[in-house]
């Protein structure tokens, strides 16, 4: 059963990977998950190579709200990378030719995510001139990396 279970999660994963799914944002998680109206089914997002702020976090609430400001409503297009263990597409959320998941990194809403990020060089740039400029949550005088803060939650 248990490798019937593996195959299954196998089979699924690699059946969304490097697709590309257009839809209506219909809710904003957070900042760097999202939910898609695609049809008559609701897929859930999670941007790649990003890591916004926990909503409990310092700076949460702001990333989730500057994300929902520029896409809740919007028509957008996710090239996906990989489906996660929680089966959230994980992909690069456009709108046109503007790329979202560098947006947030770019505006300080958003880190670059170290353990999921190959060869990041044009986001650890976004990321080092935010924190040069001290915009988004670079104004915080200690933030804290989210997967720091959510394993200091477990």
């Amino acid at each position: 059963m248990k490798l019937f279970t593996l195959l299954l999660f196998v089979f699924a994963t690699n059946a969304h990977a490097n697709q590309v799914m257009t839809g209506e944002v219909i809710r904003v998680h957070d900042g760097d998950t999202l939910t898609l109206k695609i049809g008559n089914e609701n897929t859930n997002i999670r941007f790649a190579r990003i890591d916004a702020p926990e909503l409990k976090q310092p700076f949460g609430k702001e990333s989730g709200d500057y994300l929902r400001n520029m896409v809740n409503g919007k028509t957008v297009t996710v090239d996906v990378d990989t489906i996660d263990r929680y089966g959230r597409a994980v992909g690069t959320v456009m709108i046109g030719n503007h790329n979202i998941n560098m947006q947030m990194v770019q505006d300080g809403y958003a880190w670059v995510y170290r353990e999921y990020s190959k060869g990041g060089d044009d986001l650890m740039l976004l990321e080092k001139d935010a924190r040069a400029r001290r915009i988004g949550l670079w104004m915080l005088d200690n933030p804290i990396y989210p997967s720091d803060f959510r394993k200091a939650k477990k």
